[in-house]
Parts: C-alpha cells; structure tokens; sequence
C-alpha cells in the first residue's frame, strides 16, 4: 500500500499534474452554467443602466469566459505555480536570493 501511496506522491509532485488540477479547477468555475448566467445578466444590466440595449449571445459570451480562463490559467501559473514549485526547489521558476 505504501508503494502507492509513494506512487502518487510523485505524481502529485509533477508539474503537469499541478498545472492540470489547476486548470480543471478553473474550469469549473468559469465555465459553470450559473456564471454564465450571472454575467450574462449583468452584462445586461450594466448597459440598460446606461441606457443601450446589448445581447452579446450565446458566442460571444463562450468567447469572453474563454478569454477569462485563459488569463486566469496563465496569472495562476504565473503568480502562483512558479513561485510554489521554486519554494519547493522543483520548479522552472528561479530562486530568489
């Protein structure tokens, strides 16, 4: 049993496996229907308050939280991954000194 658990302790340890729990876990949440919703909805709201009429549709809003994930995923990457892994002496990202 050990020998799994050491097997998936090394897994853990891996970049790409970091990276991808990461990127699901953004995923969920940007692409989750009720967000969706939400800023479709505010979206709307926004422009009636300053009195134009907008309906971005059902593309145009997969495109902006397409581009949200994408500079979401890159910013935890970025700030957040590399700085981690560097601690930990395993990571792209050099030590500060």
């Amino acid at each position: 049993m050990s020998g799994v658990v050491s097997k998936l302790r090394e897994l853990f340890n891996e970049k790409l496996v970091q990276v991808s729990l990461v990127s699901a876990v953004l995923f969920y949440i940007v692409a989750n229907p009720m967000l969706f919703d939400f800023v479709d909805n505010s979206l709307k709201s926004l422009f009636k308050a300053v009195g134009a009429s907008f309906n971005i549709g059902d593309q145009g809003l997969l495109i902006v939280h397409s581009l949200v994930y994408a500079v979401l995923l890159g910013l935890t990457v970025k700030f957040l991954m590399e700085p981690l892994l560097a601690m930990r002496g395993n990571g792209s990202a050099p030590a500060s000194a």
